[in-house]
């Protein structure tokens, strides 16, 4: 399909952007869970790969801002899935780690998360989905 043969806005690489994040919220939560976003799933992710991060840490890993991660850590240590402690050595670090129940959480979540991503790319075949993700990976190593 030419871009240039569809009306504003659907030839607008932006839009399309939209209507997917939007796919994927919906997709999510009809799968995954209403409770947790994909963003919160993302710090319980790292958590379990690196053991504990400090909260800028994760704003790196997840690539949010600081406020955005402040309210994600405090959404997740209120409903018991994380701990957050000062860091050995420095009492301006916080450093957070995954509770028993987060890991569960976490590895729970897993297999529903891996569906999200098969039912979004459905309609693409195997080449077209990775040249979607290569794509859109190098548009947002960019920034």
């Amino acid at each position: 399909m030419d871009a240039s043969s569809l009306p504003e806005p659907q030839r607008h690489i932006g839009n399309l952007i939209r209507r997917a994040q939007q796919l994927h919220v919906m997709t999510w939560a009809r799968i995954v869970s209403s409770e947790i976003t994909s963003a919160q799933y993302s710090v319980l992710v790292v958590l379990d790969r690196r053991g504990e991060a400090s909260q800028r840490e994760l704003c790196d890993e997840v690539d949010l801002d600081r406020s955005t991660v402040a309210g994600l850590v405090r959404r997740l240590e209120r409903d018991g899935l994380i701990v957050r402690h000062r860091a050995d050595g420095d009492a301006r670090r916080n450093v957070v780690t995954l509770t028993p129940a987060g890991a569960t959480e976490r590895q729970r979540l897993a297999p529903h998360v891996a569906q999200v991503q098969r039912e979004l790319t459905a309609g693409l075949g195997e080449d077209e989905a990775q040249m979607l993700f290569r794509g859109l990976w190098r548009m947002l190593q960019r920034t």
